[in-house]
């Protein structure tokens, strides 16, 4: 008798649960609960102030860098590892999640080298791997056939929408198992932010995805799946088509029409 899908459904990449999280003793984000399934994209979205980036930076401990900020109840687990264990190496968890931040942020070094850094932050030494790894993930970012005749120039001398490319090369040369990208078309023209999002979906295929935007139609257009914050809180979590169009929660459809306040 065939396994019931149910029973051969792979478990979340990311698994948030019962999670409470506090700056000092202010709690920013109040009994979540997420599942992130492998090779999809999540889209977080809500009001300004509801807590998005600080759930995407929780997923790679992010938060960390500031005083007083801390998980107060529930766990968060990736790839079935809770990443506040006593033995969780920070520096092995942000290989395993990476990041691209709103703005870009190429390093003041060539292009090549800003690939090459988090290769060899973790101790790759090999000039063969590290071309190899350049060169798959410029590719992947669709900057190869721009770029590969110029990989010794500086990167800030780069477009924005090439410098947030180059950044998201940077943070897949390593083969994180989840992306993280907070607002990463917020600062780019639309001709850029076409090209981001094409990368999304494309992406997908090799990394799981989990954006923070303010842009429902990007939600819409990148991401298979969908939470909707207010508050700190949780409130509808669903697939994208069906969150956009049948709202299960009043709030949610009160965001989505416009009527929010």
């Amino acid at each position: 008798m065939p396994e019931s899908p149910s029973s051969t459904k792979p478990a979340p990449v990311v698994r948030i649960h019962d999670m409470d999280f506090c700056y000092g003793s202010k709690t920013a984000l109040h009994d979540i609960n997420l599942e992130v399934e492998y090779h999809r994209v999540t889209a977080l979205i809500g009001p300004s102030g509801c807590g998005k980036s600080t759930l995407l930076r929780c997923i790679n401990r992010m938060n960390d860098r500031v005083v007083g900020a801390r998980v107060s109840k529930g766990e968060i687990l990736v790839k079935g590892k809770n990443i506040h264990d006593a033995d969780v190496d920070l520096t092995q968890l942000r290989k395993q999640v990476g990041m691209v931040f709103q703005k870009s942020n190429p390093f003041p070094k060539t292009i090549y080298e800003n690939v090459a850094y988090g290769l060899r932050v973790h101790g790759v030494k090999d000039k063969i791997a590290i071309d190899e790894a350049v060169q798959r993930a410029l590719t992947q970012a669709a900057l190869w056939d721009e770029l590969k005749d110029r990989l010794h120039d500086h990167a800030l001398g780069l477009s924005g929408g090439q410098q947030q490319r180059l950044c998201i090369a940077r943070a897949i040369a390593t083969m994180p198992d989840v992306l993280l990208m907070d607002e990463p078309c917020s600062a780019l023209d639309p001709i850029a932010t076409l090209k981001i999002e094409e990368l999304i979906t494309q992406l997908a295929r090799d990394y799981t995805v989990v954006i923070v935007t303010h842009n429902m139609q990007q939600a819409v257009r990148v991401s298979d799946f969908t939470a909707f914050l207010h508050l700190g809180k949780l409130v509808e979590f669903a697939p994208t088509e069906e969150l956009f169009t049948n709202p299960r929660e009043k709030l949610t459809d009160s965001y989505l029409r416009g009527t929010f306040s």
